[in-house]
């Protein structure tokens, strides 16, 4: 007789989104197990460039630090950065992409800063983390079937002597992948562009700093007689990632001899007697896809799982981490019964949008120049639709029962995007120092549970978020925050914002306070009521 164990949540996926979704459910105290078809993490580098926001979210879970060691490692020669162009590497030329340079220095204010770290490094770092904190990750373990019902889902594992188990969880997060086993058996479709180039990614060794003389790039597109396509840096010294474009009608990836990629890299480098080493390749194209549902009943899809395309940009593995981030505090705060199931449903509803823009973008991405910001007559209807990072990644704003459905005073607001964050509800907390040594950042004060940040003197709502965390049993820290916090803000004396676990400002109260107000506003935003006006300017509740 089999034994079913008996887990809260089951992520299948031990990839970028995966482990990070374990992170998050070890942050908010939410037991897991993680199954992971594969014996070890990634091979191949993928996603290379961790966005401000994500070293955010990290940073939140007590990960940023190891991160960081991880990435100073990463390069063992020059920078990151920089876009070259020409028939081989040894030709290729630099483009002038000094405008990049001045808008990242001019970006939105935070305690993080982009990293470099290929996800080949970084995988590793947050299963290390994973297990150090408890958690339970099985690696060379495949989900074979699972059942979905009402109250949970039953799963079936095989690890790779062949032995199944059962498993009992109350959800299940999907994270394994663009070509999603779980998402095909529930039979969900969605939003489809065809691709318009595919590749074969090869991982490779080659030494190519006597054929590079200290230039450095993050990406070369290369086209000669012979091959097209892109090189990659992971190391800037003997690692790289080759892109070799290939036409699926005329040929198919196992027309790819080792011999044959070998050759070809050669080509792309403009050496034909070059020692090549092959790591490990795999196949990809440039389609989108976002799932028309990412919630079936208590299964629930993340990252590739949900949304996939090019990787122009580096959105894919970001807003990845950024769902997982989005989903757990939900999930936490449902199990614990401080939120109605009715919040799960706020996921899609936040999370659907910025899938499909940051697919979008990266279409956008498809010419090499307009990847980089660089008009040309071919592509300035697309660089003009095309969006900075800032806006995509941290500028934009969540509609949904979880947030407010109205700002100060009522006043509705539908933009997608602001153009600087001052506290706008269903914006992400803007940053701002709280100490001398400029080591504590107001996102510092984000989560587990809510947080309110107020303008100059708390007491009052010390004493709305006491009654408020009797009434509900959800947490609320209070923090008066001193004049600095006014100017970002333009919060008045006594003015607040009522802020999520993931650091989103679910309200904002420029007003007086009440403290039925607080308790009546919270408990609609976590789900327990229909009405999610703002309500905590509103004195007529008290």
């Amino acid at each position: 007789m089999t034994t079913t164990e008996q887990t809260p949540v089951l992520v299948v996926g031990g990839g970028l989104v995966g482990l990070s979704a374990a992170l998050f459910l070890e942050y908010h105290s939410v037991p897991y197990v993680l199954v992971e078809r594969r014996a070890k993490t990634s091979v191949l580098p993928k996603a290379r460039g961790l966005h401000t926001r994500t070293t955010e979210l990290f940073r939140q879970v007590g990960v940023a630090d190891r991160v960081e060691r991880a990435a100073a490692t990463a390069l063992r020669a020059g920078s990151f950065g920089g876009a070259s162009t020409g028939a081989t590497l040894i030709a290729a030329q630099p483009l002038d992409i000094s405008h990049l340079g001045r808008a990242m220095a001019a970006a939105d204010p935070s305690p993080s800063r982009f990293c470099f770290l290929p996800q080949v490094l970084l995988e590793p770092v947050l299963a290390e983390q994973a297990r150090e904190r408890g958690g339970d990750l099985r690696f060379g373990v495949e989900l074979v079937e699972f059942e979905p019902d009402d109250a949970g889902v039953t799963a079936t594992l095989r690890d790779a002597a062949g032995t199944t188990s059962v498993i009992r969880a109350d959800y299940l997060i999907a994270a394994d992948g663009a070509a999603s086993t779980i998402r095909r058996a529930l039979g969900i479709e969605g939003w489809e562009v065809p691709p318009t180039h595919h590749y074969i990614n090869v991982f490779a060794r080659t030494d190519l700093t006597g054929v590079l003389g200290g230039r450095t790039f993050s990406q070369c597109e290369i086209s000669n007689d012979t091959v097209r396509g892109l090189v990659l840096s992971k190391n800037n010294t003997d690692e790289w990632s080759f892109h070799l474009e290939y036409d699926p009608t005329r040929e198919s990836v196992a027309d790819y001899s080792d011999q044959r990629c070998v050759e070809l890299i050669r080509a792309a480098i403009g050496v034909p007697d070059i020692a090549v080493e092959l790591l490990a390749r795999s196949a990809w194209d440039t389609g989108s896809f976002v799932a028309d549902e990412y919630r079936r009943g208590r299964v629930f899809l993340t990252g590739d799982a949900a949304h996939r395309h090019a990787p122009w940009g580096g959105y894919g593995g970001n807003t990845g981490v950024a769902d997982a981030h989005n989903l757990v505090w939900k999930l936490a705060a449902v199990r614990s019964g401080t939120a109605a199931p009715a919040l799960l449903d706020s996921y899609q509803v936040e999370r659907w949008p910025r899938a499909i823009i940051g697919a979008e973008q990266a279409n956008l991405g498809a010419d090499f120049r307009a990847r980089y910001g660089i008009e040309t007559p071919d592509n300035a209807v697309q660089l003009a639709r095309m969006l900075e990072f800032g806006a995509v990644m941290s500028r934009f704003r969540y509609s949904s029962d979880a947030v407010s459905h109205r700002s100060v005073r009522g006043v509705e607001w539908v933009e997608p995007h602001v153009d600087r964050l001052t506290g706008q509800v269903g914006t992400r907390l803007p940053h701002v120092w709280i100490d001398a040594e400029q080591t504590t950042s107001t996102l510092d004060l984000c989560g587990p549970g809510y947080a309110l940040l107020i303008a100059g003197a708390a007491a009052a709502w010390r004493d709305a978020a006491a009654y408020t965390q009797r009434e509900t049993g959800i947490d609320i820290a209070v923090h008066g925050l001193a004049a600095e916090w006014s100017a970002c803000t333009g919060l008045p004396e006594g003015g607040a914002l009522l802020v999520r676990p993931d650091g989103h400002v679910a309200a904002r109260s420029d007003e007086g306070l009440y403290p039925r107000s607080l308790c009546e506003t919270i408990r609609s935003l976590m789900g327990w009521s229909s009405d999610t006006a703002s309500v905590l300017d509103t004195k007529a509740t008290a």
